[in-house]
């Protein structure tokens, strides 16, 4: 849709001039004093950003213009410019992050991939994440300590990766018992536990825990929420809209979530209680 006008400008004034005065020349990609958003040569749609994400110090930020490629840019002199252009994915990309820890990037697409990026001799280097899904991957995120990864996907299920370096790429386990698309996850900072948001109007809480990548678990929030295996469901907490985002708190005390309604919501984690069990605060 088209912008408001520029301060200053309006309707033309008789004679095809601005509202200032004068015959100038309309500023690029103006029509009739508002601005229009161009359209990709090849994919027809707006130019913008479906996905982004920042290094550690924010001096690169690696961001998809609406298309299969990942552009990543530093930002010199008061403008970016752009050092690497990746082009693994064959669809749009839909999420991007950027481990701190170990500059490692993760990137999942429409094309029900995923990959990890690792930079080696100055080139981003792609690494293949057997998803096993066959819808498209909406959302990815790295854990605390960056040794996996969960996507969330249009499959009702999220895929959480782990690397296997015997044959050189990220494995999954998925972990299902949505009702709808995943749309976005957050990882507890314990590692073992994953909270995602549905567009089955639910967050659900999972142990996320692998043998052989993670020490055996403990019942971080009692006897009544499994913490046995992976994809064992510790809570489900239900909402009145599609959730959109969720977010520990950095304790991990905390989970917050945001939902179509307009509504931001607030869930207390304490060890030794199930979440949720006393209650959700909405704001």
């Amino acid at each position: 849709p088209p912008f408001p006008p520029p301060p200053g400008g309006g309707a033309a004034a008789p004679g095809g001039g601005g509202a200032a005065g004068g015959g100038g020349a309309r500023p690029e990609g103006a029509s009739g004093g508002y601005h229009v958003l161009k359209l990709d040569d090849q994919s027809k749609r707006p130019l913008a950003v479906s996905a982004h994400a920042w290094n550690k110090d924010g001096t690169m930020v690696a961001f998809c213009p609406m298309n299969n490629e990942i552009h990543i840019a530093s930002f010199e002199g008061g403008a970016f410019k752009v050092l690497h252009v990746l082009k693994e994915h064959d669809q749009r990309v839909t999420a991007i992050d950027w481990g701190a820890a170990k500059n490692r990037i993760v990137s999942c697409a429409e094309d029900r991939n995923a990959y990890v990026w690792d930079l080696k001799d100055g080139l981003w280097v792609p690494t293949l994440a057997v998803l096993r899904i066959n819808r498209a991957a909406t959302y990815c995120k790295w854990s605390p300590n960056e040794e996996k990864f969960a996507v969330a996907s249009g499959q009702k299920c999220l895929a959480v990766c782990y690397y296997e370096a015997e044959n050189n790429w990220w494995i999954s386990k998925l972990v299902d018992g949505f009702e709808s698309s995943v749309l976005t996850v957050a990882w507890h900072p314990s590692n073992v536990v994953i909270a995602a948001g549905s567009t089955d109007c639910t967050v659900r809480m999972f142990c996320a825990a692998i043998k052989g990548v993670d020490k055996k678990p403990p019942e971080l929030f009692g006897p009544d929420a499994p913490m046995k295996k992976i994809g064992d469901l510790i809570c489900t907490i239900p909402s009145k809209g599609w959730v959109h985002d969720v977010a520990f708190s950095s304790s991990g005390s905390v989970l917050a979530f945001t939902t179509h309604d307009s509504a931001v919501h607030f869930v207390l984690c304490q060890e030794g209680q199930v979440p949720g069990s006393g209650g959700v605060e909405t704001v």
